[in-house]
């Protein structure tokens, strides 16, 4: 009976493993490199809706990217799309909105909804920047008035595994009239 129990315990102590989050495989140089992508190319933008009605709006997007590399590019190329793995190393990026100062164009302060102020960063579509294919990944900030205009600042932490992070201080200055600022649009 020891034994039945010894194997069951193995048994699903090896099945647990398999289904397990992968371990980082990324090394901190790896790491810094691309928080320094991340943090070189934020931009803020409207949210799709904003784009789309242009109306007052409670949310906007920070947006960041980084290129994506040559054997991603050529498995583009080859098949017109990327296999999804668990670990790519974008996956692994989180934020934390250190601190910020926003106001719309009544001069009222505007607060994040609670919630919004760190988490995993969103993967977006792929996009080409400068002819460069680019993976994408971002934040939807989502603030407790609506705007018309939103300006201020906001300061983004981004980390990766190993407690390897960059800050980033993001100038914020948006209308909802603004046009999405990635090229090809």
């Amino acid at each position: 009976m020891k034994k039945l129990m010894l194997w069951l315990v193995l048994a699903i102590s090896f099945a647990t493993q398999a289904h397990a989050a992968p371990l980082y495989p990324y090394s901190a140089e790896e790491s810094r490199a691309l928080l320094a992508q991340l943090g070189d190319h934020v931009m803020v933008i409207n949210s799709d809706l904003t784009l789309r009605k242009k109306q007052p709006a409670k949310e906007f997007d920070l947006l960041a990217y980084y290129p994506l590399s040559k054997d991603k590019v050529d498995e583009y190329k080859r098949s017109g799309q990327l296999r999804e793995k668990k670990d790519d190393i974008a996956k692994f990026v989180s934020y934390r909105i250190k601190d910020y100062q926003l106001s719309n164009e009544k001069n009222e302060g505007l607060k994040l909804v609670a919630g919004t102020d760190s988490g995993p960063m969103e993967n977006f579509a792929l996009w080409s920047y400068d002819d460069v294919l680019s993976g994408q990944s971002g934040v939807y900030v989502k603030v407790d008035k609506p705007f018309e205009r939103v300006k201020g600042h906001m300061t983004l932490v981004l980390e990766l595994p190993g407690k390897v992070t960059r800050e980033v201080h993001v100038p914020v200055e948006l209308s909802i009239k603004d046009e999405d600022p990635r090229p090809g649009i």
